[in-house]
């Protein structure tokens, strides 16, 4: 009861700073010396929308949308190690009613993050998640704990070369991946997921435009220690998409032809999604 009164408290005051990151002028969230005590504030935003959801059967025709904002103070910083306190809120919603896919949830939590080389970026944390399905009563709480890494690489194109008239700008890399417990909170439920993706494309520039045109192959593959179906998957696509830069961000929107296997059941689904979404910094 304590550490539940702890947590609900940590959780107000961060979220307050969530909301106060607005008013904090830039001065101050530059505020304090490469190594030490830091106290800066950042955060991101993102979202995606997709039809349909997946091409699995039971998704056939329904329509997903997800999104999220995320909050950081951060604590101390020692050359590329970072550690941060942290408060999230996710939404998801889907046209049908599945309960595990309309969802709200908010979290607080601490992390450590740390910079292998210069493209790979490493990141343990651990937070108190509080999760409600929206299409029933059911709520639950409590700790998770995660090991992410992401990984970004951007080759810019040098020789000039253009595809129908576009300029080739770069080619780009970037893999994600999470290791996760506990992979739900259900009571008892002490299940861990792995999930991965990478992306391969190269930006195309319009003239006289923001917009960048995208060709892109892409993966994604997940799997848990239950051998859950829908945790235990690999789906590889190829698509295009309009990309346009924002400061710390992008919006996009696409089409892909993807390929979704889920050997627990032995089913192979093939068909088209298109997608739109976007991520922020702040």
């Amino acid at each position: 009861m304590v550490f539940k009164i702890f947590v609900s408290r940590v959780k107000t005051l961060l979220w307050a700073g969530l909301i106060g990151i607005s008013t904090v002028s830039p001065a101050f969230a530059e505020a304090g010396s490469e190594d030490g005590v830091t106290l800066r504030f950042s955060g991101a935003t993102g979202g995606i929308l997709r039809f349909p959801n997946t091409n699995q059967d039971k998704d056939s025709g329904n329509s997903f949308a997800e999104a999220w904002i995320k909050s950081d103070i951060e604590l101390y910083q020692s050359n590329d190690t970072r550690f941060k306190a942290f408060v999230l809120a996710n939404y998801v919603r889907d046209s049908k009613p599945f309960a595990y896919n309309n969802t709200q949830k908010s979290g607080v939590g601490l992390s450590l993050s740390t910079r292998v080389g210069k493209h790979l970026e490493l990141t343990f944390s651990a937070r108190y998640d509080w999760f409600r399905e929206l299409e029933t009563t059911t709520e639950r709480e409590g700790m998770r704990y995660a090991i992410d890494y992401y990984y970004y690489r951007y080759w810019p194109d040098e020789e000039g070369k253009s595809l129908w008239g576009m300029e080739k700008r770069a080619n780009v890399f970037k893999s994600y991946g999470t290791l996760e417990y506990k992979g739900s909170l259900i009571k008892g439920d002490d299940n861990v997921v792995l999930t991965v993706g990478g992306e391969y494309s190269t930006d195309y520039a319009f003239d006289d435009s923001k917009w960048l045109f995208v060709p892109f192959v892409d993966m994604h593959f997940s799997w848990d220690v239950d051998q859950n179906n829908y945790n235990n998957k690999i789906i590889p696509a190829v698509g295009a998409k309009l990309r346009r830069p924002v400061e710390k961000g992008e919006i996009f929107v696409g089409v892909k032809l993807e390929a979704d296997y889920r050997w627990v059941d032995g089913t192979l689904d093939t068909g088209p999604m298109v997608f739109a979404g976007w991520y922020k910094g702040f």
